[in-house]
């Protein structure tokens, strides 16, 4: 299961390098996937609905968004805890830690309000970051892929 998982990563991976276009609006494209991805579990995935158009805005690379948005499904696990605690702090929410939460405290609409904004807060601000990290290494991977690829085929001709 795990060598399937890294598999399917890989496979992300390649079809991000082999994608068309700029380089810039590949990239583009892919940190606004990742940074949706961030801020769709406190919207309820509402924010899928807006990759399309925020794509279209944005001009980038509707394929890197997905993959972007695929790959943003794998990394923010490790961000959760971040992104709740960074929220909390920055609105002025409880001390009570996010261990101590339980399913049936996110049942009533205060709760919502209250963890939902500091969840949503946080997961803005770390995907803003993390979408920008993105941008940096996918434009770098395509621009030394692409120059790797230039090179092999110079010395075939």
């Amino acid at each position: 299961m795990i060598k399937n998982a890294f598999r399917r990563i890989r496979f992300e991976y390649l079809k991000l390098l082999r994608t068309k276009g700029a380089p810039s609006i590949v990239a583009k494209g892919f940190a606004l996937g990742v940074f949706l991805e961030f801020i769709t579990l406190p919207t309820l995935g509402i924010a899928f609905f807006l990759l399309y158009p925020l794509n279209l805005l944005f001009r980038g690379s509707l394929p890197a968004a997905l993959i972007g948005y695929l790959m943003g499904k794998v990394i923010l696990p490790v961000f959760l805890y971040i992104n709740y605690t960074l929220g909390n702090r920055l609105i002025g929410g409880s001390k009570q830690a996010v261990g101590s939460l339980r399913w049936h405290d996110f049942t009533s609409w205060h709760m919502w309000k209250e963890k939902g904004l500091a969840f949503f807060v946080g997961s803005a601000i770390v995907g803003a970051v993390v979408a920008v990290v993105g941008y940096v290494l996918v434009y770098w991977a395509l621009i030394s892929y692409r120059r790797r690829k230039e090179r092999r085929n110079q010395v075939r001709v």
